[in-house]
């Protein structure tokens, strides 16, 4: 079997002032955006990546190795660690190489190698892995990354989507409702269409008074192998209620489609937990209201009816 590199094209960085290149052996492939190795169970690869900092500042970079995984705009990106068995996942990159960390001065360059050992067992599919290039210094922000891709037969595979659960998070100190679904085959799908819907149950939908349907309409140019991908509800200044969620929706992916329906209840402990980390939240009074108008009206019919009982005695 064969092992392919790209050939000496600086990867995309984020970090102000620094470059990485991944350093060609092959590139007789035409691959230029990633490492890509095909090869036998147990056997050994080397890659080489070249990081130089241009910048005025001397860094400290960890080069992390993780898999892949889907952002909420539908990008590949390799921030999160990632580890085996989660969304199917068979094998984790972080097992088959160790992470670095080095120092390197302004206007230098350090080379960098990485001894990967593939699994002992057969890869089934496509395992997208990479590392991520970040800052531990505090001098700089962003990152980098290099992906590789690791296969045993180099044939396509499909993915199949499924729904996962339903989680809250903050988000810039807002609330935010996400419905996670999961690609859990390894294999990269492209140009999937969302629709999605999530609805809070109330005794005021029948009074047509209750909360209102959300709905999200995304497409995700690209979702990673064995990844959850993120349909982000940004809730603004709603505060997050308590209470039975529906959640509603389809996908579809070139020919393939897929439809989900389930409901999940969020307690008022997880709100709370949510609410409070958040600013400027607006609460509804709507509830409120309707009870005041309730026992206004019921107080008036209380007076009617003792001035009425009276005339009559």
């Amino acid at each position: 079997m064969s092992f392919v590199v790209f050939d000496q094209e600086t990867a995309k960085a984020d970090i102000d002032g620094i470059t990485v290149t991944p350093l060609i052996e092959d590139d007789s492939s035409g691959v230029t955006d990633r490492f890509q190795i095909v090869g036998k169970a147990n056997s050994e690869r080397t890659l080489r990546i070249s990081i130089g900092n241009f910048g005025i500042k001397r860094l400290r970079l960890r080069i992390q190795p993780t898999n892949a995984t889907t952002s909420m705009d539908g990008k590949i990106v390799y921030k999160n660690v990632v580890r085996a068995g989660q969304y199917g996942l068979q094998y984790s990159f972080s097992d088959m190489t160790k992470p670095q960390t080095i120092t390197i001065k302004p206007n230098s360059t350090k080379d960098l190698t990485f001894k990967v050992k593939l699994p002992k067992g057969k890869i089934n599919g496509l395992i997208l892995g990479g590392f991520n290039v970040y800052d531990i210094s505090g001098n700089s922000s962003g990152n980098a990354n290099v992906p590789v891709w690791i296969t045993d037969d180099n044939k396509p595979v499909g993915g199949i989507l499924s729904l996962r659960n339903l989680g809250l998070d903050v988000i810039d100190k807002k609330p935010h409702m996400i419905v996670n679904l999961q690609n859990k085959e390894p294999g990269m799908m492209k140009n999937v269409i969302i629709h999605m819907t999530v609805k809070r149950k109330s005794w005021l939908d029948r009074f047509n008074l209750g909360p209102k349907e959300m709905v999200a309409d995304l497409t995700y140019p690209k979702v990673a192998p064995n990844s959850r991908i993120p349909v982000d509800f940004d809730q603004n200044t709603t505060p997050i209620e308590a209470g039975t969620y529906v959640v509603k929706g389809a996908a579809r992916s070139g020919k393939a489609t897929w439809t989900f329906h389930k409901t999940y209840k969020i307690t008022q402990d997880q709100a709370n937990d949510i609410n409070k980390r958040c600013k400027g939240l607006i609460y509804n009074k709507t509830t409120t209201y309707i009870l005041i108008v309730c026992v206004l009206v019921s107080l008036i019919f209380l007076i009617f009816w003792a001035i009425w009982y009276s005339g009559r005695s």
